[in-house]
């Protein structure tokens, strides 16, 4: 398989191995006797989380030429962010530690894979995921749901 020699045949798909990630930590709560979240967003916050959501699920721009290192930067820069809000969310209470390991895993594994030989190998879905990600008005989330 093309790519950095780290990546594995079993290696999920863009848009699945990034939803799966979001959705485990949403879909399976902590087990009894586990570190849970200890504090609830306001209703107003939860509303306000909804609308990011559904606004970062939506591809911006479908134009791009593919270009690797502003693909690569922006991909990896997406799912930084999504692992530091994690931890934030984590500190504050807001989360629980075996909901953001469920989702923080499958995340800190991709983020080796997004490499720019990946997306100088990548082919079908995987090369429209990183053709998307060369759009700065695109969130990876957007991206890994349109070409998972």
């Amino acid at each position: 398989m093309a790519g950095n020699g780290k990546r594995r045949a079993s290696t999920l798909t863009a848009g699945a191995w990034l939803l799966s990630a979001c959705a485990a930590a949403i879909a399976m709560p902590d087990s009894p006797g586990q570190t849970t979240a200890t504090r609830e967003l306001p209703p107003q916050a939860r509303e306000d989380v909804e609308a990011i959501t559904r606004h970062l699920l939506q591809v911006r721009d479908t134009e791009h030429e593919l270009s690797c290192a502003r693909a690569v930067d922006n991909a990896r820069s997406g799912v930084e962010t999504m692992l530091e809000v994690g931890q934030r969310n984590l500190d504050g209470g807001y989360l629980g530690r075996a909901d953001f390991d469920r989702m923080a895993a499958p995340l800190r594994t991709q983020l080796e894979a997004l490499t720019l030989a990946d997306c100088e190998g990548a082919s079908g879905a995987r090369r429209e995921f990183y053709r998307c990600m060369s759009s700065d008005y695109n969130h990876v989330i957007a991206c890994a749901k349109a070409h998972g």
